[in-house]
């Protein structure tokens, strides 16, 4: 692991992240082929997109987040997607 990141795991998401020199938080999300066809990462992407921008106000300031997907992330709604990054970063 890099230096400087902690990491968390979820049901659905594992979630690197570190303080940065920022006002605000920034969100990167890493989805490879093996995850998934165009559409599936995609898909997943959209999701994590949604539930940082509906959690902007509970996401600790200052802090670089990077999400990748588990396994079970085909099977995660919009609501497990939220609920796994609101308990992981808090």
């Amino acid at each position: 692991m890099r230096s400087g990141f902690d990491r968390f795991v979820g049901t659905y998401l594992v979630i690197d992240h570190k303080p940065n020199k920022e006002e605000h938080s920034r969100l990167g999300i890493t989805v490879s082929r093996r995850y998934g066809g165009a559409v599936e990462r995609n898909r997943f992407k959209r999701l994590v997109r949604e539930a940082f921008r509906l959690s902007r106000l509970e996401i600790p300031q200052g802090i670089d987040i990077n999400v990748k997907p588990r396994s079970m992330a085909h099977q995660a709604t919009l609501r497990g997607v939220l609920e796994d990054l609101r308990s992981l970063v808090n």
